[in-house]
């Protein structure tokens, strides 16, 4: 049509341009064909047939395109172009700068489910200028890789409706604006693929209106078009019972409509259905509705008539129901009421007129099932019941909304089935909010009503007042019948959730009448009138999922602690990400200690659920291969997960931790057809997760994949926990619905809301932390009791658990250092560890710049040698009065010359280099940064910074890999080390002696990698950590202050000297005659004070940088050689037959020897009693300090009820012998035990307040005792200091040098 119109007709069609855009073309047009002749009138003169062309293009153009006259203008349709959504009820908001920031943030919090394109749809004033005659206007834009979605969505409704205004008016009362955020899943990202969503161009038909008011009338030229928004995927939808797949029902929708499909994307066929079932009160669409879906087919691939047909078979319906609607006294009812007689008299005229078989219906039951359609679409297919119709055929996952021009007044339907949406109402404000984002309708919290100017439409509007509140305008009058009261009436903004789970439709209804306009169908369900009956809302369920009481599905949004609001706008969100981490670390420490947070009754409800599964596990009510804790997730907390279940199992032995991904669990569990997960452990029926403790871990709490999990396991287990940002999230709000006794909470929150930096950073240190503080509670919950200690295999001791809630707590120290602010937000200065990180991170953005500024002064060379004509050998040679006659001086000049062409990107790259005193032989390429460290840390790492540079320019790339150093780093990445690549590894403690080997082997795999050269280049390594020497082949290296005291194997190793003599904090000294009890009388439910509530999170370091603790730096391998000198000091081991032999009999001795002392001393220390020696505990004390050690006398007091096995108050030979044959460590944890049981009404974990971890242990060890083999007994204690403290400080540090680089 366009190539016939451009060679004969002199015009072009664009059919689906916006009103903005429609403008620009036909102005264009015109004023460049005037410009054209005047040039042409100017250069030819008057006579010129030039001329007379020119100016007969530049007449028909003003006539075609700025009249519009002719036949060269276009239909009004020809230009017309183009889940989160507003309602202003109140019209003070129309008009208003205000209503679009709302628009804006809403958009800026819906921008984390995708950000490729958007759009928005808002209806205005049709061609007549008819309030009740609208016509849509959308406008969407498709975002830049570097170009804020939220702006241009803004300043895209922003034009269009001005342009609105300026052809036909801005609607008067009532506004709404239906809007989507695309992240493209069936087809590329493109501007035909941006919703809002119509398949079919606007049509002008005669409409009926009046359903609700009881008497029908004939709206002649109405406009009619629909447009949807639409999250999901719609997957297959069902016709005369049958299903079919997506293509066909594309293919179908085109001969159905008439039109051509305008995109590929799924969601645009749901316009095209919803154009095919949207029918009450038009004649021709219903008789096309009756048609499609009336008779029953077997297939789609069947001859379809015409429109001209239906609107030539729509006369014949619409003559016999004009005919009863003329009757006198014809009201709806009474005609909705002769529904039979009129398909009856309906049919006759069919048959007679032979319009069935016209329109190739073949039988007598396809012409009744035709007609019977046609007159139910006609009366029932209003726009609730067309979409009920539509999800009740359709297949997949809907988060939908659908507005209709004929509806648009008052109407909008809402849907949600495998996506969420949430509806917010704010009765003082006057406005409504929408979206698949529960934070997205928080966006109007804090706002008030504008204020409108006097005179103004705004405050012109009927019953508004411009300076009265809106709830006292919009009223529910004392007398009204409507009894139906709820949180939305008054008060402070609330928030409904939709049931996404088992399917909802939501109808609101804003109309002047105060009661929803629906059709028969639809009058059996629940009206709900809200916001002081000026909204009406009803909830249609698609399945029998049983929802909680009405009000109490409400969410208080203000005026309610359990809700954040939303974070302000900020142009560094990343930085500020950063720099909150101590706060945040600070405040979940706070909330976890204060013992009266929801997180402390979240963990008494997880402990609950987990002893009780221990125990039927060890009475063997459970198999002994069921799964105990499931922890999944996505991405970043997937991997803080992996972790926290690693040290689960680590201090368990017998719990049965697993670890999988989301998806891996959607895909085998959510599917019809089951995802085989090959590669994987986890397959059908390996698992037993019946009754599994479940723990969801989404900082977001609305991720798609956990949160289909935390629905989908509740068939499997309903015992189901998350860690999430706040309280408020989509995964919480299905949790809170599972009841589980009195005081049951299932979310961890971080209290850190939400978070709109898409590189994570606070997030993954906050959900690492709170899995921290989880750990410990654990910890001492499983100790506290012997049974479930036994039963769970713990190797944790009491003491373990206070040196990692010590260092817990310097922790927070640690962190202000490695981030410059203080958990204040105060920058804590210069000069500190965060200067060192940032100073290396803008050293490898040098590597990275180097290219662009090489770019740009080859430019400048190429672009002043060119135009001055002069390069730079041969411009010199110029002005040292060189001869270029002579061919030898002219040619060599030009061969130097051009070699500097060839090479001058190289030759500025290597001057760059060599003035800011970098490695001139790095390859002039893209740079690769490599990142080792820990799993969790490497993979975290790794995605915080592609995602720093994911919006970079092609000059400045950066690809990013990542490996664990002591697995596959070295296998994985060495043989692609070339010069230049960037090495960044994170470093172990390894001046702990559980910890010294894997720090040898990290540093082995940097070795390696860094030992690889060419033309005496090799990778630039750097190293973080916390033991500060420098490996030989590193280029940097990073030293953290780990703000720990030292462990015992470092004052060893040191030559520290002991004060053995000193009194051991913490501790208290009491020796009691009287004889002991197993009262637990003694136990107290009051906290006792921490030094956490001190000044422990303060002090000064005493950890291994200190000159108390180290005399020089040591590396991992020297320090490898200390330890084993260490141990083979205490070491006797034997090397031959003989030696073994000898020390078999020395031990047999030995034993003897032991057995006999025992005897003698108890002999000597006790009385006899009835004929039989016993100790008493007065003489207990003696005896045991001086065989044994120094020990309080509250721990004297524990051993020896502990060693009194049938409890008669002294202790027999038998007794005392078992009691000096204890392994020393044994003994130390059965204290730990006894201990934990008289405090188990403690809130908060004591941390230890030792000099040096270990302190206690040398105090109260034999005399003689292997100081090494105390030291051993610390090893999970700085294993898990590792996992839990230092990998965390490392991976901070990581995301502070990574941030500098973006």
């Amino acid at each position: 049509d366009n190539l016939i119109g451009a060679l004969f007709f002199r015009r072009v069609r664009i059919p689906s341009s916006c009103t903005q855009d429609a403008a620009i073309i036909r102005h264009s047009g015109w004023i460049f064909s005037a410009v054209v002749a005047a040039a042409v009138l100017a250069l030819h003169g008057v006579w010129s047939p030039w001329t007379l062309a020119a100016c007969l293009t530049s007449v028909e153009a003003a006539a075609s395109d700025l009249a519009q006259l002719g036949p060269w203008s276009g239909k009004a349709d020809c230009f017309f172009c183009g889940n989160f959504g507003m309602v202003l009820l109140n019209l003070a908001w129309n008009g208003c700068g205000q209503a679009q920031e709302i628009l804006e943030k809403m958009v800026e919090v819906t921008m984390m489910r995708g950000a490729q394109s958007g759009g928005v749809v808002t209806y205005v004033k049709g061609g007549k200028g008819d309030s009740e005659d609208l016509r849509g206007v959308r406008g969407r834009v498709v975002n830049g890789k570097r170009t804020d979605l939220s702006k241009l969505v803004r300043k895209k409704v922003k034009s269009m409706e001005w342009w609105a205004n300026m052809k036909s008016g801005l609607k008067e009362g009532v506004r709404m604006y239906c809007g989507h955020t695309r992240f493209a899943t069936t087809s590329k990202a493109s501007f035909e693929g941006t919703h809002p969503h119509q398949w079919s161009p606007p049509q002008t038909l005669d409409v009926y209106t009046g359903f609700n008011e009881g008497s029908l009338k004939k709206s002649r030229g109405r406009n009619v078009e629909i447009f949807i928004t639409h999250n999901g995927d719609l997957d297959f939808f069902d016709v005369g019972g049958r299903t079919y797949d997506l293509g066909s029902i594309q293919s179908w929708l085109e001969r159905a409509t008439g039109h051509p499909m305008p995109c590929t994307v799924d969601s645009c066929a749901i316009a095209g259905l919803m154009d095919l079932l949207r029918t009450q009160g038009c004649w021709p669409l219903s008789v096309r509705y009756g048609f499609l879906f009336g008779p029953y087919r077997s297939t789609l691939d069947y001859q379809m008539p015409k429109w001209a047909e239906f609107h030539e078979a729509a006369g014949c319906f619409e003559s016999c129901f004009a005919s009863r609607l003329a009757a006198a006294g014809a009201t709806y009812e009474s005609l909705d009421q002769g529904r039979t007689s009129l398909i009856n008299e309906v049919m006759l005229l069919v048959v007679s007129q032979r319009l069935d078989k016209r329109l190739g219906l073949t039988s007598s039951k396809e012409t009744e099932d035709f007609v019977t359609a046609s007159v139910n679409g006609f009366f029932d297919n209003d726009l609730l019941h067309s979409a009920r119709t539509f999800l009740s055929n359709a297949k997949g996952s809907f988060g939908l909304c659908v507005t209709s021009s004929l509806d648009s007044q008052r109407q909008m339907v809402l849907a949600a089935r495998g996506q969420t949406i949430s509806i917010a109402f704010y009765p003082d404000l006057g406005l409504i909010l929408y979206g698949s984002e529960q934070a997205a309708v928080k966006a109007a919290c804090g706002y008030r009503m504008p204020k409108a100017r006097a005179g103004s439409k705004r405050a012109a509007g009927k019953g508004v007042h411009p300076t009265m509140p809106f709830k006292n305008v919009w009223l529910t009058p004392p007398n009204s019948p409507s009894k139906v009261k709820s949180p939305a009436d008054y008060g402070p903004a609330t928030r409904l959730d939709l049931n996404d789970l088992g399917g909802e439709l939501c109808l609101l209804d804003w109309g002047t009448t105060g009661k929803a306009t629906v059709s028969r169908p639809c009058r059996n369900l629940v009206f709900r009138p809200l916001m002081q009956s000026k909204v009406t809302m009803i909830l249609v369920e698609e399945s029998l999922h049983k929802n909680a009481a009405f009000v109490h599905r409400f969410v208080p949004l203000e005026d309610n602690p359990m809700v954040l609001p939303l974070p302000p706008s900020i142009d560094e969100p990343v930085g500020d990400d950063i720099a909150s981490i101590p706060e945040a670390i600070h405040a979940i420490q706070a909330d976890w200690t204060s013992g009266e947070s929801a997180n402390r009754v979240t963990g008494w409800t997880f402990m609950r659920t987990l002893k009780r599964r221990i125990r039927k596990k060890a009475k063997g009510e459970l198999p002994a291969d069921s799964v105990d804790i499931l922890v999944t997730g996505c991405e970043v907390s997937l991997w803080v997960g992996e972790q926290f279940a690693a040290d689960l199992s680590l201090a368990f032995k017998k719990l049965t931790v697993r670890t999988v991904s989301s998806n891996k669990i959607l895909g085998l569990m959510g599917q019809d057809f089951p995802m085989p997960q090959l590669g994987h452990q986890f397959s059908e029926g390996l698992w037993d997760l019946h009754d599994t403790i479940i723990l969801v871990i989404s900082h977001s709490g609305g991720t798609f994949g956990p949160l289909a999990v935390s629905n989908l396991m509740q068939s499997v287990s309903p015992h189901i926990f998350v860690v999430t940002s706040e309280w408020d999230t989509q995964i919480g709000k299905q949790l809170r619905e599972i009841k589980d006794g009195f005081l049951s909470s299932r979310i961890f929150s971080t209290n850190m809301g939400m978070r709109p930096a898409e590189p994570c950073s606070a997030t993954v240190a906050a959900s690492h932390q709170m899995l921290t503080q989880l750990f410990g509670y654990m910890a001492s919950s499983i100790n506290s009791d012997f049974e479930l200690r036994v039963a769970s295999g713990s190797v944790i001791s009491q003491s373990d658990i206070m040196e990692l809630e010590r260092c817990n707590i310097e922790n927070i120290a640690a962190l202000e250092e490695i981030v410059g602010c203080t958990r204040e937000g105060e920058p804590t200065g210069p000069g500190g560890t965060d200067s060192e990180l940032r100073a290396q991170g803008a050293k490898w953005t040098q590597h990275v710049l180097e290219t662009p500024r090489a770019w740009m002064c080859c430019a400048t060379y190429v672009a002043a040698t060119v135009i001055a004509g002069y390069p730079l050998v041969g411009g010199i040679a110029t002005l040292c009065g060189a001869d270029f006659e002579k061919p030898y001086v002219l040619y060599p000049l030009r061969v130097v010359d051009a070699l500097i062409y060839i090479f001058l990107p190289q030759i500025f790259i290597l001057l760059i280099r060599l003035c800011q005193g970098r490695t001139l032989l790095h390859r002039m390429v893209g740079r690769t940064i490599v990142i080792g460290d820990c799993p969790w840390v490497a993979q975290c790492a790794e995605a915080f910074l592609s995602k720093v540079v994911a919006t970079t320019y092609s000059a400045t790339g950066i690809t990013v890999f990542s490996g664990n150093p002591a697995d596959h780093l070295a296998h994985k990445m060495t043989h692609r080390v070339v010069r230049g690549t960037l090495l960044a590894c994170g470093r172990p403690d390894g001046r702990l002696m559980a910890l010294t080997s894997l720090e040898n082997a990290v540093n082995l795999s940097v070795n390696q990698a860094s030992s690889i050269q060419s033309l005496g280049a090799t990778c630039e390594s750097i190293t973080i950590g916390h033991n500060p020497s420098k490996l030989p082949l590193t280029k940097n290296a990073i030293f953290l202050k780990g703000r720990r005291p030292d462990y015992l194997c470092e004052r060893l190793i040191n030559d520290v000297p002991f004060s053995a003599g000193a009194a051991v904090s913490g501790w208290m000294s009491n020796t009691s005659s009287t004889k002991p009890t197993r009262s637990a009388s003694s136990r107290s439910n009051r906290p006792s004070k921490s030094p956490s509530s001190s000044s422990l999170g303060r002090r000064t370091s005493t950890s291994g940088l200190g000159p108390q603790a180290v005399k020089k730096a040591r590396s991992s391998a020297a320090l490898l050689g200390e330890y084993s000198n260490l141990a083979a000091a205490h070491s006797s081991a034997p090397k031959t037959l003989a030696d073994k032999l000898q020390e078999m009999e020395d031990e047999r001795l030995k034993l003897e020897a032991d057995e006999n002392h025992a005897e003698t001393s108890f002999m000597a220390y006790s009385t006899e009693v009835n004929g039989v020696h016993k100790m008493p505990f007065k003489e207990f004390i003696k005896t045991f300090q001086n065989e044994v050690g120094h020990f309080s006398g509250i721990e004297l007091h524990r051993i020896f009820v502990l060693a009194d096995k049938d409890e008669d108050g002294f202790l027999c030979l038998q007794e005392w012998k078992e009691l000096i044959a204890t392994d020393f460590k044994d003994l130390l944890m059965k204290l730990d035990e006894a201990a934990i049981e008289e405090q188990h009404g403690l809130a908060n974990i004591e941390p230890s307040g030792e000099e040096f971890f270990g302190r206690q242990l040398m105090q109260k060890a034999p005399a003689g005792m292997s100081k090494y083999k105390l030291a051993e007994a610390q090893r999970l204690s700085m294993q898990l200091y590792e996992t839990r403290i230092a990998s965390l400080q490392r991976a901070v540090a990581f995301f502070v040098m990574f941030h500098e680089i973006g």
